[in-house]
Order: C-alpha cells, then structure tokens, then sequence
C-alpha cells in the first residue's frame, strides 16, 4: 500500500455509518417509493367521475279533443297546473269576429269540486301535484254551442296553461298566491 502524506491509520470513513440515521434515509425512500407507485396507480387506473345532475324542467302542454281537454306535465318535476280559456268566434278564413254574431251562442260549464277549482283572478287550478308525463284527471271546463242552420262561424275555445314546481310549496303560494295544504293546492279565493 502506498505509505504517502494522505493516509493515515486512523482516518474515519467519509461518510458517517450511524445505523440509525442509514435507516432513516431508507424509511424515507421506501415511503416515498410506496406513495409514488400508489398515486401512478390510481391515476392511471381512475375512472372519471361523470355528472348526472339535471337542472329541473317546468312545462305542461294541452291535450286531449275539444270533448276531452287535458293538460299534460311535460317537464321532469312533479308541477301544479293552473288554467284559463280564451273564446272566440272565428270564420272560415280564421278571422276573429269582433261581436257574438246573430243566431250564435254557447254555453261553458266549470268542473269545479273534485280535481280543479277556480281563483279570485279567474284561473282553474288543479288541485294535486301532475307528476312528469301525466296529465290532469278531469277537464276545466265543458262547453255547448248553438249554431244557426247554415254557419258561417265556429266557436274557438283556447285553453291556456301554466305549471309550477310543486317542491318547495313556498313556490307556488309566493307565485300564485295558493295555499298548499298535505299536498292539495287551494287557489286565492280573494276577498
């Protein structure tokens, strides 16, 4: 061996041996091995996560002939339903008549007491949340006309409908001013 000035008999190695701080350093580097393999893992083997929230859809259409007239519930929430009508007459190019022309008339009568009742503002409010793609049970209204012996006009009855989330209550009392009682809706009755 060489036995010049850079040797010495006791020289300390250049690193320091000390057991404890050596498995230390390897604790260190086998976690950090372990949390490194487990991240790659799950962010290689994750599915993403796909939303399925849907915003909450109001509508409601009329249906039904002009013996049967229903209002359907064609949103994605249980709704309230509420009515009105507009009548007409009409000749055979579709023009309104200004008047109820001679010899014409017509008689309407509200289905008032088991599903549809009628507010102070002239609406027919059904009384029980239409569930999506249901329709009321009964119609608002039946309507009888008389025409002369060679018409020239017809009676148009336009019904006109309008649906309300039925969840939270405080909804439908604040926009139509109802009441909702176990579920059942009252119309404002006014004064």
């Amino acid at each position: 061996m060489y036995p010049g000035a850079h040797s010495r008999k006791d020289s300390k190695p250049r690193f320091p041996t000390n057991k404890a701080a050596v498995l230390l350093l390897s604790m260190i580097l086998l976690i950090g091995i372990a949390v490194g393999t487990t991240v790659a893992f799950l962010v290689a083997r994750t599915e993403p996560i796909k939303s399925t929230f849907e915003y909450a859809k109001v509508s409601c259409e009329v249906t039904g002939s002009k013996e049967n007239v229903q209002i359907k519930n064609t949103g994605n929430t249980a709704a309230y339903i509420r009515a009105t009508y507009v009548v007409t007459w009409r000749d055979a190019d579709g023009k309104v008549a200004v008047s109820v022309p001679s010899g014409y008339s017509y008689t309407l009568t509200e289905n008032l007491g088991n599903y549809w009742n009628k507010g102070a503002d002239g609406y027919f409010y059904y009384s029980l949340p239409v569930s999506p793609g249901s329709s009321t049970e009964e119609r608002p209204l039946d309507c009888a006309v008389t025409y002369p012996e060679n018409p020239e006009y017809t009676l148009s009855v336009e019904v006109l409908a309008e649906a309300i989330q039925s969840e939270p209550a405080e909804a439908v009392q604040q926009a139509w001013g109802a009441t909702i009682v176990n579920g059942k809706l009252t119309p404002a009755l006014g004064n």
